[in-house]
């Protein structure tokens, strides 16, 4: 499956997950600091929905066939420019306990995978550990293809936390990046503003 097609159905698959009902809540919301810490940063909300306690668990893809991951709470964030635009649709995952080393090796699996796939001009799996937290991206090189150009998975060990970025590209004229460079550092205020809400102390 070409690099684009996996980017394009990861991101329809979380952006339908979005639109999720909100009934059957768990007890508790531990999620809910860093999602408030999120919606409290540059970027508007489109849309933000807690998952029902019925979904304990999804299926990744990764070389070895699909894999289970455990879900023990979780929420769906889409963030905007300013334009209104949608630009970060996020995934933001508690595991359980007991599954959250394996867990983390499954998307892990799942990240090599999708860059085993990539064309020659694709870059190849980047990993960059930032304290306790630790991401592994994937990009398409340029701004000519629509669905997302960029794909993270996030993980702090502590929380048993696994977010899932996919940073999507805008119609043109609608944009509020005019070149690569400037998508780049937009990109980057949208994951630092995920990453250190994720980290927090009380979060």
């Amino acid at each position: 499956m070409p690099f684009q097609r996996v980017f394009q159905q990861l991101a329809l698959a979380a952006l339908a997950a979005a639109s999720v009902s909100s009934w059957a809540q768990r007890a508790g919301d531990p999620l809910a600091p860093i999602v408030r810490c999120i919606a409290a940063g540059k970027f508007g909300v489109l849309e933000q929905a807690r998952l029902p306690a019925s979904a304990t668990s999804r299926s990744v893809e990764t070389a070895a066939g699909n894999k289970t991951v455990s879900v023990a709470d979780g929420y769906r964030v889409i963030l905007a420019t300013s334009q209104g635009q949608p630009f970060v649709n996020l995934k933001v995952e508690q595991s359980s306990p007991a599954d959250a080393a394996a867990d983390r090796a499954t998307v892990e699996a799942q990240m090599a995978l999708f860059s085993s796939r990539r064309s020659g001009a694709q870059q190849a799996l980047q990993r960059v550990v930032d304290g306790e937290v630790e991401l592994l991206s994937l990009h398409q090189p340029d701004l000519a293809r629509g669905g997302p150009i960029s794909f993270y998975s996030l993980f702090v060990p502590s929380k048993a936390l696994i977010a899932s970025l996919y940073v999507l590209n805008q119609p043109p004229g609608q944009r509020a990046f005019a070149t690569y460079a400037d998508y780049e550092a937009l990109r980057d205020e949208a994951v630092k503003l995920v990453q250190g809400c994720a980290a927090a102390e009380g979060a």
